[in-house]
């Protein structure tokens, strides 16, 4: 499958997700998905536990953040592990 979902919010994105940063990795590993970004809102916490997740699934994580700038939001994605 090629598909890769690269604005994911977990629970650490307060109101606007719910799943943990575990149970959206097993879900992208159960549908086939290569990777997946966590780009939860103003926020890292939940990266760690992303981390160990993909890692145990074999899931490519990729490490984001969407940022509230103003009254806009920027997602980030970090391309490598240097940014």
């Amino acid at each position: 499958m090629d598909y890769v979902e690269l604005h994911a919010h977990s629970c650490f994105s307060l109101l606007d997700g719910a799943s943990s940063p575990e149970a959206l990795v097993a879900r992208a590993a159960l549908l086939g998905h290569p990777a997946l970004a966590l780009t939860d809102h103003d926020d890292f916490g939940g990266m760690v536990r992303f981390a160990q997740a993909a890692r145990e699934h074999r899931v490519d994580g990729i490490v984001g953040v969407e940022l509230s700038v103003g009254a806009q939001h920027l997602v980030l994605l970090a391309e490598s592990a240097t940014g």
